[in-house]
């Protein structure tokens, strides 16, 4: 009698002890702590170099981070032109085709980082010794949706 009561106990405490932890082990998916990402792409600055430049000798590095929710940065014709850096003391746009980001026909989450080069940075001013420039940066997507806008520099523009 002992030794089926103790069988009984047994699996009564093992059945207990799986039941607990399976109801401690299911939690509702909480989307404040993994919020979803936006179809709308985001940009960041990672940086930009040199901090100064020669009139119409040197060029910029861009290094800008993406984030986008669908994977449709980029497209797929070359004439395409969707990524925005736009020189503030002018405004000049000088304006960047980019490659798909994702594979075709895909709606994936995609996020990386983007090196652009700017060449031939001028003076506006000719006369002067340098000027300082800053620089507006914005991407489109496939659907049109233009990501934020982000400023670059200063950077310094010389002789």
């Amino acid at each position: 009698m002992k030794i089926i009561k103790r069988t009984y106990l047994l699996f009564f405490l093992q059945w207990q002890f799986i039941l607990m932890l399976s109801l401690v082990s299911c939690k509702k998916d909480d989307s404040s702590v993994n919020p979803p990402i936006s179809d709308i792409p985001e940009i960041a600055l990672q940086s930009v170099s040199p901090a100064t430049v020669h009139n119409l000798t040197d060029s910029l590095l861009f290094v800008i981070s993406y984030i986008d929710g669908n994977g449709d940065l980029g497209d797929y014709e070359p004439d395409t032109l969707s990524l925005w850096i736009t020189d503030e003391r002018f405004p000049l746009t000088e304006k960047f085709h980019i490659i798909p980001l994702a594979p075709q026909g895909a709606s994936i989450v995609i996020s990386g980082e983007l090196k652009v080069i700017l060449d031939h940075i001028i003076l506006k001013d000719q006369s002067a010794l340098s000027e300082t420039a800053n620089f507006t940066i914005k991407l489109k997507d496939r659907a049109g949706n233009w990501s934020n806008s982000i400023t670059a520099g200063p950077v310094t523009v010389v002789q």
